[in-house]
């Protein structure tokens, strides 16, 4: 461009010559624009142009500089445009303060060169002059600026420094260089980061600075140390130091320092990186791997050859194997075989396809013995995304298993029940409507079961219930438990008010995915008060739990450091009480010796401990204590403390007692029933009676009077003392009934019987809240005349001699004790010789196997078909032998009761 002032002198005019303030316009803070000529001047040129005035705050910036600044002239006016675009120049730039210039930093910035960062951020170098101007008073620097293109950069020294910045500029870690006494000469920007200070702040200054005590106090001898002797303790090897933040916060980080010499000059280049996060990752591995050891879920990890690579404490625990027995093997020595194929084949498809995989499978322990697992399997995957291994926990689920098998047949047989008494059962879609209902829907609400298909539940509930439930209830995709027992409060179709208990659960599909909702209602508008106290007690019990206590072992006596409400409400002591004292405390007079030392044996060894003792509550009072005591390591191994669980096993205690007693009950509540056969010259009758539990609410008799042969078959519901006794009051009450017209021309028919039984046992049952069903036949020996009732009992097979199946014998009749006066159906039918009847109870045909699967009528029908040539006696006795195959080493859910009539 040529000296731009000689430029700008041969074209000003004389009279902007002799006037500077012609040229520039000031205020009262300086400088702050030139005329229109000179900026139309200057634009027109190819070089960058600014005009800066003597603190250095840009006056003017031409078109060629703001294209290489990326400014505009509006954004740097009258800022000090060398810190703004952080230009580290050679000679101080006016408006900048004096500091040293120290020999590192002419190792890497010319005196005629710069650095500066363009607005996009990028850094741009450029060779610079500046020119300092004074015309009559008024002082202005002209600075001028060529960029340097990157071909230029390549060929000397200014390039390799360039380089060199550039590299120290963009590395993460930081770099600081110090002389012999520790003096700052450099930082890169990630040192800045690091430590938080500028740049400026730290030039000059002692690096000691960045250290917390005490070695911010030694550093200096340490390096006059060095000067001294030469030993060398730091230089050439790394380490963990800590540093210190601006802001005073410490932190660690790993430090390498190297030696650097330029002629007798000594200088030291330290290299920092933060272990901030180092750290956190490896307390959050010891949490992981402490949380993966300690988890109740059996954790296994394979790698992709199916070779087990470790396993977790509960997973030894829930298989029996030790760790040296698994490791190395592959996961199938715990197949059963059980596991059905689909659910083996859509295990395999998914996790060979990368994802996760969870389901339910039946494993096979170290022992043989099956469980059932919740099992999920997850691929684990290396930094670039692939497989390496697998990992698979197991959750034990087999109790859940078991009590879902029994909680169905429960359901099933209270469907039953249900349809028999009258009670609502209703289906519902995902959003709550209904898509089928029982007829008890109108007895209930007087809605017909057509009229209410479509309506949502929530539409036939009171306003104030239907606005609790909207409330209550989470979003519908959340909803996927059972509910038992929900109070729902209704407005019947002629205006009233209806309170019922309802009862339903989700039906999902293969996708886990709600369907729909099975469930039923219970009309209990006339019993809501008593109920809801019977409820609140029911929640007081559920309240109930064991008692826990902690207890020091790293301390004499192993004094209590901690101990729940429970333990309390079970000892009579308070928390504070109890607190720094020794469970010693509970003992007394009777507690037994051997149950002392076995816990004195646990805790010299350390190991866990399961006793029963008699202890004794605060007042003296003695109760039976369940004591769990498992003890509780650190990481190396010691017990730290001791877990204890106690529980009142008082009752049990005295239940297992009483168990001798309900025994004797079973053996006088069978000794009620026939002893043996009944031979007649036209017809024989034999009958069986096998309790599920210790009592039983089955019954049967047979006994012949004048010339006729009366059989009754019952249940009563449930397998409790409470159905035990009922069943004792039926049979004395049937008995009497009997005597009463016995011998009489008035004797009462089968239907009669059932109708007097019915009318004198309803208040007992109602008040325990039992029924009966009972299937009751009289036959005439001489006509060979069989009448017959059925009060809700499982219908008679009949099989004549002349046909190879059988066929089922009703009468119309409710369960016993639903209402008070109820009329029952008697029906006749004549038997030839040769002609069979079984009675039973429904334990017969819902006993159920392995599998689930129930024995059903067409298996007793065909099993009773195929023995018509044995005696009654001897067909109850293979009926019962066919019944205890099928089920194997499954119990009889319920009472086993048939009885056999065969005519001569």
């Amino acid at each position: 461009m040529g000296e731009v002032f000689l430029t700008l002198d041969w074209y000003m005019p004389q009279e902007k010559k002799s006037n500077p303030e012609s040229m520039v316009v000031e205020g009262m803070s300086g400088v702050r624009s030139i005329d229109r000529f000179t900026r139309s001047l200057l634009d027109s040129f190819d070089e960058a142009v600014c005009v800066l005035d003597e603190a250095g705050c840009l006056v003017f910036l031409n078109r060629a500089a703001e294209d290489l600044f990326g400014y505009s002239e509006h954004e740097l006016r009258g800022r000090p445009i060398f810190s703004v675009l952080e230009m580290p120049l050679g000679l101080t730039p006016p408006g900048r303060e004096q500091k040293p210039i120290t020999r590192a930093e002419e190792r890497f910035f010319s005196a005629n060169e710069i650095r500066f960062r363009r607005k996009g951020g990028t850094i741009v170098g450029a060779r610079y002059k500046l020119t300092p101007l004074n015309n009559d008073g008024v002082r202005l620097n002209l600075l001028r600026l060529t960029r340097i293109e990157p071909r230029e950069r390549c060929e000397g020294a200014l390039d390799a420094e360039f380089n060199l910045q550039a590299i120290l500029d963009t590395i993460t870690d930081g770099v600081i260089v110090i002389d012999d006494v520790g003096t700052i000469q450099l930082l890169n920007p990630a040192a800045e980061r690091l430590f938080g200070y500028k740049r400026e702040e730290l030039i000059g200054e002692n690096v000691n600075r960045l250290m917390p005590s005490p070695y911010h106090e030694e550093h200096d001898g340490y390096l006059a140390h060095y000067r001294e002797t030469g030993i060398r303790k730091i230089i050439g090897i790394g380490r963990e130091v800590a540093g210190q933040r601006k802001d005073g916060t410490t932190f660690s980080m790993y430090l390498s320092v190297g030696e650097l010499k330029q002629g007798n000059r000594r200088l030291f280049v330290g290299i920092t990186h933060d272990l901030t996060r180092r750290k956190q990752n490896e307390e959050y591995l010891s949490i992981l791997s402490g949380a993966v050891e300690q988890s109740p879920n059996a954790i296994l990890i394979a790698d992709l050859d199916g070779r087990i690579t470790f396993v977790n404490r509960a997973f030894c625990r829930l298989t029996g194997y030790e760790i040296e027995e698994v490791v190395g093997r592959n996961p199938r020595l715990l197949q059963s075989g059980q596991t059905p194929l689909g659910v083996c084949k859509r295990l395999w498809e998914t996790i060979l396809a990368g994802k996760e995989w969870q389901g339910e499978i039946q494993d096979r322990k170290k022992s043989g013995e099956l469980y059932w697992a919740l099992e999920t399997i997850t691929p684990i995957r290396d930094a670039s995304g692939k497989v390496t291994r697998y990992l698979a926990t197991q959750r034990d689920i087999t109790e859940q298993k078991r009590d879902k098998e029994a909680l169905q047949e429960s359901e099933e047989r209270f469907r039953q029940v249900a349809e028999m008494v009258g009670e609502w059962l209703w289906e519902q879609d995902p959003e709550g409507r209904y898509i089928y209902s029982s007829g008890a829907v109108y007895a209930i609400l007087g809605w017909k079961p057509e009229e209410i298909i479509g309506k949502r539940y929530l539409d036939l509930l009171t306003p104030e219930d239907r606005e609790h439930w909207i409330e209550a209830i989470p979003p519908i995709e959340r909803i996927n438990e059972s509910f038992y027992k929900l109070i729902n409060h209704y407005r019947h179709k002629d205006g009233h008010e209806v309170f019922t208990e309802s009862t339903g659960a989700p039906i999902f599909d293969d996708q886990g995915r709600v369907i729909k909702w099975r469930g039923m209602d219970l009309d209990i508008t006339a019993r809501k008060q008593a109920e809801d106290i019977l409820r609140q007690r029911e929640r007081a019990i559920e309240a109930a739990s064991v008692g826990i206590v902690i207890a020091d072992a790293r301390q004499p006596h192993y004094p209590n450091i901690y101990v729940n409400p429970a333990l309390s409400r079970i000892t009579g002591y308070t928390r504070e009480e109890l607190l720094g004292r020794n469970l010693k405390i509970l003992q007394g007079p009777e507690t037994e010796e051997a149950a002392k030392e076995k816990i004195r044996e646990a805790l010299r060894q350390g190991s866990n401990c399961e006793v029963v003792l008699r202890n004794y509550r605060k007042d003296g009072t003695p109760f039976w204590n369940e004591l769990l005591l498992s003890p509780v390591r650190d990481e190396q191994g010691i017990v730290t403390h001791y877990i204890g669980i106690q529980t009142d096993v008082t009752e049990r205690r005295r239940a297992e007692e009483e168990r001798h007693e309900l025994e004797i009950a079973k053996h006088i509540q069978l000794s009620l029933l026939p002893k043996k056969p009944l031979r007649l010259p036209r017809a024989e009758i034999a009958g069986v009676c096998v309790p599920a539990t210790h009592v039983g609410g089955d019954y049967f008799d047979y006994f012949h009077y004048d010339g006729n042969a009366d059989i009754v078959v019952a249940d009563v519901s449930g397998h409790s003392v409470g159905a035990a006794l009922i069943m004792t009051e039926m049979r004395s009450t049937l008995k009497a009934e009997i005597r009463t017209t016995s011998g009489s021309s008035s004797r009462k028919s089968a239907a009669e019987i059932l109708r007097a039984l019915n009318q004198l046992l309803y208040e007992d049952l109602s008040a325990a809240e039992l029924f009966i069903t009972m299937f009751y036949l009289k036959y005439d020996l001489g006509r060979r005349l069989l009448r017959y009732a059925n009060a809700g009992h499982n219908r008679a097979l009949l099989q004549r001699q002349r046909d190879q199946t059988c066929s089922e014998l009703d009468a119309d009749g409710l369960i016993l004790g639903v209402k008070p006066d109820v009329f029952f159906e008697e029906r006749t039918l004549i038997l030839e010789p040769g002609d069979r009847l079984l009675l039973y109870t429904d334990g017969v045909i819902e006993a159920q196997n392995e599998q689930g699967e129930f024995f059903g009528i067409s298996r007793l029908c065909n099993r009773f078909s195929a023995d018509r040539s044995e005696s009654p006696e001897m067909t109850i006795r293979e009926l019962m032998s066919d019944l205890r195959t099928f089920c194997g080493k499954t119990e009889f859910a319920d009472d086993i009761t048939m009885v056999i009539l065969q005519v001569r």
